[in-house]
């Protein structure tokens, strides 16, 4: 189990979010992004609820928007959720610029 903290408040996350990092390296602060996106990404709904009390929704909110890759349902979930606009987010802007070949 990875374990941070945050203040009083605590996160337990399973070791296999973080397959390719030294979860003993990850800081609440500085990887912030990193496990939002897994949880995210990765999560089940016990880890999310976890994250949601964990991360102030304003801090949780300035982070999401910032994430370079969330899929459809993850990003269409979250931005109902969070209630933002999916244009707000990078990983929505990036797939816009993204070019579409005719024979994709």
């Amino acid at each position: 189990m990875v374990e941070l903290k945050n203040g009083n408040r605590n996160l337990q996350l399973r070791n296999t979010l973080f397959w390719d990092v030294d979860p003993v390296k990850l800081d609440a602060r500085t990887s912030k992004t990193l496990i939002v996106e897994r949880v995210l990404t990765r999560g089940n709904m016990e880890e999310f609820k976890q994250l949601i009390r964990f991360y102030p929704l304003l801090e949780l909110s300035q982070t999401v928007v910032k994430i370079g890759y969330l899929d459809k349902r993850t990003l269409n979930f979250i931005s109902g959720y969070l209630n933002i606009p999916k244009q707000d987010f990078l990983c929505y802007k990036k797939k816009l610029s993204n070019h579409m070949y005719w024979n994709s």
